[in-house]
């Protein structure tokens, strides 16, 4: 036994220490928060919130022009949670009322947007760039009338979160088109 009690000496001296120091260098609102906390955070998300999080939280371009066209698939198919992805924080926050009133279904059945095409494309800055809209508003019978749409795309610049986004769409308004909740039109 006199040959284990140099080792338990130490072994209790390096204990008492871990205490000691734990204890000194510990703030009062260090302690993490217990398994109940964490699940209440989760439970308090309604399963369609939880469902928007994980469509857009990690559904990102790598480059600019993508933006825009992954935006326009939304409006052809009518999907307000592809339109919503591919918007710019501060529009994603001015829109989501507007999209959630809509149940996330934006645009109508008739006329329908067809032939979308970019006409001009036009680079702003190093992160930011326009692009020239044209499209068709159709219906089953004809050709309604032609519209166009200016979209400004920029780059998120945080560090490890490149990424582009849509910050503006600007459209020139016309009395056939059901406009999507991020749109601003001018008369």
């Amino acid at each position: 036994m006199d040959k284990n009690s140099p080792l338990l000496s130490v072994l209790f001296s390096i204990l008492i220490c871990g205490l000691y120091y734990g204890t000194v260098n510990a703030k009062t609102n260090d302690t993490p928060p217990s398994f109940e906390e964490k699940f209440t955070e989760v439970v308090q998300l309604n399963p369609l919130e939880i469902q928007l999080m994980s469509f857009t939280a990690d559904l990102h371009v790598a480059e600019p022009k993508q933006a825009a066209e992954l935006w326009i698939l939304g409006v052809n198919n009518r999907s307000g949670a592809v339109q919503y992805a591919m918007l710019s924080p501060s529009l994603q926050k001015q829109s989501r009322r507007k999209f959630e009133q809509t149940h996330w279904v934006t645009g109508q059945s008739s006329p329908w947007v067809s032939n979308f095409r970019f006409t001009k494309v036009e680079k702003l800055s190093e992160s930011r760039m326009r692009y020239t809209v044209k499209y068709d508003l159709v219906t089953s019978m004809q050709i309604l009338v032609s519209g166009q749409k200016i979209i400004i795309v920029e780059k998120n610049l945080e560090p490890f979160r490149e990424y582009w986004f849509i910050s503006l769409i600007t459209t020139k308004y016309n009395q056939w088109e059901a406009f999507t909740p991020a749109e601003t039109f001018l008369k």
